[in-house]
């Protein structure tokens, strides 16, 4: 029986990511219900799913409460993260949310421990996990490619606190992101750190913000910005290596660049996200290639992360799939790297957990 899927909050992420990719499972899943503030919002979701206003919501606990979902997506600012996701499980339905899982570690453990009670699925969408040529980076690592790890150099930036005219929205105010860019991009490489089978001991960190006011939303009034734009963090791993994570959306002429570089006691892995679907390798006994993405991996261009999502609802899962309890590590190593960054100073990673 297909599973029915009620999104709450239908700005972009909802609109262009999560919808379409919910399509490719159609044979699995349906949008049943849609739940956003924002009149324009709902406007947009009747026209791209065809639904009628009587499965329109503005209230998510009316949406939960109205029996048409078995779960639901949570693609709302991260403050409302933990406290929807709270309300569902309560009411019986799994439940997906964007990423970070929350605004601090206190309130995802929350969630964490109310899924369990309840013995309902809680996934993260921890997008880069979900992606063919990370997944094929992912076992090039677990098949000892390179050997033991030494260096992890993660870089994510974007020019998007840049974009002329962009307003003072919810990612810019820290009671409703938590931090800016640091959890935003940085969330989605912390994950891929942890799920590259990595241990986080420590951390130094620092971040800022390029871009100090904007406009309102709602006014020609202007305020303060107080996120971050940029963010560096210095992690030391348990296993005595080291990762540098490098965030920023004040990169011009950048509009998204990701690359992960995985040093290694045999060799070198690199994912550069303007190479396509391709792996470099170089390795100690004097092979270097860019490999391509294997077939078996599929299109490259498919996300899997909503058919994780679906695959979790059924009870199936496997090594990429992203839950509560990885959202939880992640936010973890993010509260240490606002610590480090706030007070100037090294922060282990057991002060926070």
């Amino acid at each position: 029986m297909k599973k029915r899927i009620g999104i709450i909050g239908f700005g972009w992420i909802a609109r262009d990511v999560h919808y379409p990719n919910y399509l490719t499972i159609a044979d699995e899943c349906e949008i049943t219900a849609v739940c956003d503030i924002n009149p324009k919002a709902i406007e947009n979701a009747k026209a791209k799913t065809g639904l009628g206003d009587e499965v329109m919501f503005t209230d998510y606990k009316e949406l939960i409460d109205s029996g048409l979902c078995d779960a639901v997506d949570i693609c709302t600012p991260n403050y409302l993260h933990c406290e929807i996701a709270k309300y569902a499980l309560n009411a019986g339905l799994g439940v997906s949310m964007e990423k970070p899982a929350g605004i601090n570690s206190a309130e995802v453990k929350e969630v964490e421990a109310l899924g369990k009670e309840k013995g309902l699925p809680v996934f993260i969408c921890f997008t880069w996990r979900h992606r063919a040529t990370l997944r094929f980076l992912k076992d090039l690592v677990d098949e000892g490619t390179v050997g033991e790890i030494h260096h992890i150099f993660i870089k994510c930036i974007k020019d998007s606190a840049l974009w002329k005219g962009r307003r003072l929205e919810w990612r810019f105010e820290k009671e409703k992101a938590g931090t800016g860019v640091l959890c935003d991009l940085g969330s989605h490489m912390l994950d891929l750190l942890n799920w590259l089978g990595t241990d986080v001991q420590g951390l130094q960190a620092n971040y800022g913000t390029f871009v100090k006011s904007r406009q309102k939303l709602d006014s020609d009034e202007w305020a303060d910005v107080t996120t971050d734009d940029w963010a560096n963090i210095i992690i030391d791993l348990k296993n005595g290596s080291s990762a540098n994570v490098t965030l920023s959306r004040g990169c011009a002429t950048c509009a998204a660049l990701t690359e992960v570089e995985i040093y290694g006691k045999e060799g070198y892995l690199r994912f550069n996200e303007s190479e396509g679907a391709n792996i470099t390798i170089r390795t100690t006994s004097g092979i270097k290639e860019m490999r391509p993405l294997p077939e078996s991996y599929g299109d490259p261009k498919l996300l899997r992360q909503c058919k994780s999502f679906i695959d979790l609802l059924n009870g199936k899962s496997d090594k990429y799939t992203t839950t509560v309890e990885d959202g939880l590590k992640a936010q973890y190593i993010l509260d240490a790297a606002e610590i480090a960054g706030r007070e100037h100073r090294y922060v282990k990673l057991e002060e926070v957990i």
